[in-house]
Order: C-alpha cells, then sequence, then structure tokens
C-alpha cells in the first residue's frame, strides 16, 4: 500500500484505540464480576470489560471503515453501505428464500454455482414474469479496475444461523441484480480465529454458506481489496499503533 493509505489507516487505528478505552471502576467490576476473580488480576479483569465493549464497535465501525481505505487505493469505486435496487422478476426472489430456508434446515448442500444456476434457470423456464422490487444493503461494495462489482457482507468469523442466512440471501439477491456484470459477492472475515482455512470448524457458516467460494478469512479478504501482502502491512501498522498505546 502507498505511503497515504498507510498513514490514513494509522490515524484511523490510533483514533479508534484512543475512543475505544473506557474507565472503569475495579472496586466495581470486582463486584459486579466476583467469580471472574478465580482467574483474573485487577489488571485482567479491566482487560475483559474493555474487550467485550471493544468487539463490538470493532465490527460496526473499525473493520469496514478499514476495508473501505484499503480498498480505495487499488478500485474505481468504493461504498460503505451502498444501496442496490431493482426489480427481479417475482420467481427468482422465490427462489432464493426458498435455497436460504432450505440450507437452514439442512435439506440440502451449500453450493454456490448450483444455486445461481437454479436461480437463473427459474428465470429462463417462466413464461408469464412478474417482477418485484428489492433492494440490498452492502457493508462494503467496490467495483475493481475490470468494472465488477463485488459485494462484502463482514461479519463476525462465527456468525449465528441468523446472520449467515441474511448475508446469503444478500449475496445471492445482489449477484441476481447486477448478473449482466458478473458480481461477486462474498461473506468477508476480518480474522480467523481457527487459523487456517482448513481448521476453520464453525457450523453456521458452514451449513449455509459455499466456504471454498463464498467465505474470505482474514488475509484473504485484505489481500483482495488491497493487493497481495496487504494484510502482512496492515499487522505491522496495527503492532506500531499498538506499541505507541501501551507505551504512552
Amino acid at each position: 500500500m502507498n505511503d497515504n493509505t498507510r498513514d490514513r489507516i494509522y490515524r484511523l487505528l490510533e483514533d479508534f484505540t484512543k475512543t475505544s478505552l473506557k474507565k472503569f471502576d475495579i472496586e466495581q467490576l470486582k463486584l459486579a464480576y466476583p467469580f471472574h476473580r478465580l482467574f483474573f488480576d485487577d489488571v485482567s479483569l479491566e482487560a475483559f470489560k474493555q474487550e467485550r465493549s471493544i468487539v463490538t464497535r470493532m465490527g460496526m465501525n473499525l473493520y469496514p471503515e478499514l476495508a473501505r481505505l484499503i480498498a480505495l487505493e487499488n478500485n474505481l469505486n468504493v461504498e460503505r453501505e451502498k444501496e442496490i435496487r431493482g426489480d427481479l422478476d417475482e420467481a427468482i426472489v422465490i427462489k432464493i428464500d426458498r435455497i436460504v430456508r432450505d440450507l437452514r434446515a439442512n435439506k440440502r448442500q451449500p453450493d454456490r454455482d448450483r444455486e445461481l444456476q437454479e436461480i437463473f434457470d427459474v428465470e429462463q423456464t417462466q413464461t408469464i414474469s412478474k417482477t418485484v422490487p428489492v433492494r440490498v444493503i452492502t457493508d462494503l461494495y467496490v467495483e475493481n479496475l475490470n468494472n465488477v462489482p463485488c459485494f462484502f457482507e463482514i461479519k463476525t468469523p462465527m456468525p449465528n444461523l441468523d446472520i449467515a442466512a441474511e448475508s446469503k440471501a444478500k449475496i445471492l439477491t445482489f449477484i441476481a441484480l447486477l448478473k449482466s456484470r458478473t458480481p461477486q459477492g462474498y461473506l468477508a472475515f476480518a480474522y480467523n480465529p481457527f487459523v487456517t482455512r482448513a481448521a476453520y470448524k464453525h457450523n453456521p457458516t458452514k451449513r449455509i454458506m459455499d466456504v471454498d467460494r463464498e467465505v474470505l478469512m482474514g488475509s484473504e479478504f485484505w489481500d483482495l481489496i488491497g493487493g497481495s501482502g496487504t494484510f502482512s502491512e496492515l499487522l505491522e501498522i496495527i503492532e506500531d499503533v499498538g506499541n505507541k498505546m501501551r507505551n504512552g
């Protein structure tokens, strides 16, 4: 990434860190979490409390904005919370809903290519067509240098079943809406707590998503939107900011 992008990321991480840390009364924390004292000293107990609030803010604010800044360097159009509207054949909307419901109920296995083929086959077999208005809002929308629109749902790496199903429906709808432009849609994780893709075992994700084709984990996501090596550079910046914050 270029120096301008690095500077913006550094400032974003620094500002986020400064505004996220809260002051806690350690005696009140001891009263609130008495059994945690079996495991945590004062410093660790405060860190535990900090972590619970920080993780939520990371998912809602930090990751999407960080992704936007990184994607801006190499792509034509980058937006957060972009609304995509259009009309779809009612039969397609019904088919998408059916696919997602069947995945939730374990009545089928996730297979992106098969699902898209079923969706597009529905449109071709309709003799009487009725369209309905639909919309999706992307966590991150990117048009790359080849004008391919890309949809990213940036979620926790261990989403519950509802979130996974909602993301699946949004991705399929996005692809159906922009079919003529060969769009791409992904569920993206800012990091992978399982470390490797092979070790990833979270059931709701694997039940709903075609993990190999629809899910980006950690470095895969950052390197896709920013170019090869982006994740490694990002880790270096995180280390620099973290050291500065810890050392005052």
